[in-house]
């Protein structure tokens, strides 16, 4: 049987055509949609610790199951990413273990028995259940918050996790949604919403004091980029008493991360400050049911798809800043 697949191999990538056989011991999904995340772009172009070289890329995936040996559909797959590991280390598809940049994903029935994941049945669309484990993951951070309705939010950050931020925060019945970003392109994407505001980082506080009502103010506040600068803005924009959500994590310069947070800002506020990354299984079932059961119209986050083979355009496109959801199509 004849696959496809991208490799990753010291910063690089390359495409590579080869056979594969197949037993009855094995499970064989056929890859139908693999999103682009910024964890993808980091582990090119700096590296990871946790990524060997010839490794498959890609955990935002969806596709069809096959039977291993008569290659016959059975359900339609989609799969989250981090793997519930009793030991204490990091285990996920894309990572430790090949994902889904290729035609067809292999894995053994022990770790497929471990892996979060939806099967349904039903017709689905795959591009959209790509998106499953990042929203999953934005499900998780809004859990790590508390979060309740009829609030304010603001949202650092107008990439694919700032956007599914946004009508995940509108589907929870916010007052009012702010999202920010020094990108002009992202703020001009057409998700339009009547209480959603794509601002400019420049002069972003005057206009939200104009269009919240006398003595409303930001309730709740995620950093959904990977800005220093932006973790500090976001202490002084939250009220006080407000909770703040450093979802996005910074690469570390010299194996340290150096940000200088006013931390007198948290005690004199209380502010609330967690963090959230990954997700559960629940956070992927729930995700995986918003998808299909079509709660949230989730299609114009996907900006762009190529085939495998374009990848170095996928890629670059991703890289510029100017598309949301980056979709490969093996």
């Amino acid at each position: 049987m004849n696959n496809i697949r991208i490799l990753y191999t010291k910063g690089n990538l390359k495409l590579e055509k080869g056979i594969i056989n197949l037993n009855s011991s094995k499970v064989l999904i056929k890859v139908k949609s693999c999103g682009i995340c910024g964890s993808d772009l980091k582990i090119i172009k700096y590296g990871s610790p946790r990524v060997k070289d010839n490794t498959v890329l890609g955990h935002e995936l969806s596709g069809t199951l096959l039977n291993p040996i008569s290659l016959k559909p059975i359900h339609n797959i989609i799969l989250g990413a981090d793997i519930p590991n009793k030991i204490d280390k990091d285990l996920a598809i894309g990572h430790e273990i090949n994902g889904g940049f290729q035609k067809y994903l292999i894995l053994s029935k022990k770790i497929f028995a471990k892996i979060p994941k939806f099967i349904t049945s039903k017709k689905i669309n795959f591009d959209h259940a790509a998106l499953c484990e990042p929203i999953a993951c934005c499900l998780n951070g809004f859990k790590q918050m508390s979060f309740k309705k009829n609030k304010n939010v603001i949202i650092f950050g107008a990439g694919p996790i700032g956007f599914i931020l946004a009508k995940l925060a509108i589907y929870f019945k916010s007052k009012n949604v702010f999202i920010i970003d020094t990108n002009s392109s992202r703020l001009k994407f057409e998700i339009n919403y009547k209480n959603l505001f794509k601002l400019s980082y420049k002069g972003y506080q005057k206009q939200i004091f104009k269009i919240l009502k006398k003595k409303e103010q930001i309730d709740y506040g995620f950093v959904a980029c990977n800005s220093s600068d932006a973790q500090n803005e976001i202490l002084s924009t939250v009220k006080k008493g407000g909770t703040i959500n450093y979802f996005a994590g910074l690469r570390k310069e010299k194996k340290k991360i150096k940000v200088n947070l006013d931390t007198n800002l948290i005690h004199y506020k209380q502010l609330k400050v967690v963090g959230s990354h990954g997700s559960t299984k629940k956070n992927i079932i729930d995700a995986a049911k918003l998808i299909v059961n079509k709660k949230i119209n989730f299609s114009k986050i996907i900006t762009n798809k190529y085939k495998i083979q374009d990848f170095k355009k996928a890629i670059k496109k991703f890289e510029s800043g100017k598309s949301l959801k980056v979709i490969i199509k093996p």
